[in-house]
């Protein structure tokens, strides 16, 4: 009498085939996105700086060139509210770039409130 056996599930051997192919493609993927958080931050630390300093230069055209005395009168007239600098991230401004995040404004001039490059070797400053 011959006994016949149902196969199921997989053997030891598979799941460990299909264990290593997965670790494969994590190892070849993952690297590939992990930048791309940081890259998103300073987007979106240019984007809402660009916005900060074309709301200043609205408030300069409508009141004969004068620049405000703080970022905090944009809001809410100009801009609803006061945009994050997302590196750090912080909405503080300070009148001088201590490092410290978030914005820098003196007389009219916006820009982060950060030292250093950023990881494509470009200066914080030059945004």
């Amino acid at each position: 009498m011959q006994h016949i056996r149902n196969k199921r599930g997989f053997t030891l051997v598979e799941i460990i085939l299909v264990i290593i192919i997965i670790g494969i493609l994590a190892a070849i993927i993952v690297p590939k996105f992990a930048g791309q958080s940081d890259k998103a931050k300073i987007a979106t630390t240019k984007a809402n700086l660009s916005s900060l300093r074309s709301a200043v230069r609205m408030w300069q055209s409508d009141n004969d060139g004068d620049a405000p005395t703080a970022l905090s009168d944009l809001v809410p007239d100009y801009i609803r509210a006061m945009p994050e600098e997302a590196i750090t991230p912080s909405t503080d401004v300070s009148a001088a770039n201590d490092g410290g995040g978030g914005w820098v404004y003196s007389s009219g001039d916006v820009s982060v409130n950060l030292a250093g490059n950023d990881a494509n070797g470009d200066p914080y400053s030059g945004y």
